[in-house]
């Protein structure tokens, strides 16, 4: 007996769990969005509702199948009425959209983006062939305008000199490159961006709350008009450090990571994500303020370590910046894929700009290069 009254009590619980739980996901859905309007250091669990918003928006769509099933009218015209006021969110994280009929021409430009993981430098894909496969991939698909982040070169004879191995394969093209962190002189860590036009200006900016983060511009004559390309790498979420090299590589030396932002060292997962989303958010602010006293067309370029739905999406999309991936982009666009699977990799560029094609390189020749994916876009330039 006393069993039986158990079993009934648990069900009970479960139902009633169960029964309020779409109540619970509503508001945390609604929480979420509402997130990306406050500056992070406004509270200390915005980042991660910001974060939860994909997960939660995916889970509103079950509940509507759910409830489309067992006819449940009431709470199945509440889960619309969410979807139809988020849909406009959607296509930040799956989109659909039809490239028109177009080719790479005089008139128009083609941009990449690549986080390159520092070439492989460490050997974290287990694979020695790592380096010449990627340099492999960008001469079979070169872009006008290449924008790399996490790059590393070396002038040490026994080690990876990738600014003069690149030069040899794009001779003709003209090469921003800028370091944030250089250890035993030879060695830089920093960011670098390749053009097919001339190069009339370059210009970097080093951020002061961390050393291994920043941006360069460059300015870029494109048939006559100027357009200024910022390069970027924001902040990440580190939420957990990659040591797979093996011995035989660069030393674990306590130098190279006194070198690199440790600001958020000791910190547990909700206080890291809090506190690098303010320092994310300051790089971009500064970034933004250089931005705006430009008069050239732009393309903002990078790895920006945040995903779609975010303060500093918003603020970027205040700027009249545009996402080529949610005009021309198509599928989930994941450009992250290392444990985790997001879209943090971004192309903006200003209203001059028309944005003719959007491609995620996610193929077999891209698969386990880096735990980044390629971005890809065609622009036209406005008269």
């Amino acid at each position: 007996m006393f069993w039986k009254k158990f079993f009934l009590y648990i069900l009970s619980l479960l139902k009633n769990i169960f029964r309020f739980s779409f109540y619970i996901s509503t508001t945390l859905l609604l929480l979420s969005y509402f997130a990306s309007y406050l500056h992070p250091a406004s509270f200390i669990l915005l980042p991660l509702l910001s974060l939860m918003f994909p997960v939660l928006l995916f889970l509103n769509i079950l509940w509507i199948i759910f409830f489309s099933i067992t006819l449940q009218y009431k709470k199945l015209l509440i889960a619309l009425a969410l979807q139809i006021f988020f849909f406009p969110d959607i296509k930040k994280f799956y989109n659909i959209s039809f490239s028109e009929n177009v080719s790479h021409s005089e008139n128009t430009l083609s941009v990449m983006s690549f986080n390159v993981k520092l070439f492989d430098l460490y050997n974290w894909q287990n694979n020695s062939d790592t380096r010449k496969k990627i340099l492999d991939y960008l001469k079979s698909q070169p872009a006008d305008i290449m924008c790399f982040q996490e790059f590393y070169t070396s002038e040490d004879s026994n080690d990876f000199n990738n600014i003069e191995e690149l030069k040899k394969i794009f001779h003709n093209y003209y090469f921003h490159a800028e370091y944030f962190v250089t250890l035993r002189k030879n060695d830089h860590w920093g960011l670098l961006t390749m053009s097919k036009f001339p190069i009339v200006k370059q210009s970097v900016m080093h951020f002061n709350n961390a050393k291994n983060n920043g941006c360069i511009f460059t300015d870029i004559l494109f048939n006559k008009d100027t357009i200024r390309v910022f390069n970027l790498h924001l902040q990440s979420y580190s939420l957990y450090k990659k040591k797979k090299w093996k011995p035989n590589q660069k030393p674990d030396t306590a130098s190279f990571f006194e070198s690199l932002d440790s600001s958020a060292k000791g910190l547990n997962l909700l206080e890291k994500l809090y506190h690098n989303n303010i320092l994310k958010v300051q790089q971009a602010e500064s970034i933004l303020e250089i931005l705006k006293s430009s008069n050239y067309p732009i393309l903002l370029i990078g790895d920006f370590n945040d995903i779609a739905h975010s303060y500093i999406m918003r603020i970027i999309q205040q700027n009249k910046l545009k996402d080529a991936f949610t005009e021309k982009g198509n599928g989930l666009g994941i450009t992250y894929h290392d444990k985790i699977f997001l879209r943090i990799d971004y192309i903006f560029h200003s209203p001059d700009f028309k944005t003719l094609d959007f491609v995620t390189e996610n193929n077999s020749q891209t698969q386990h290069i880096s735990d980044h994916y390629p971005i890809r876009a065609l622009f036209e330039l406005k008269k």
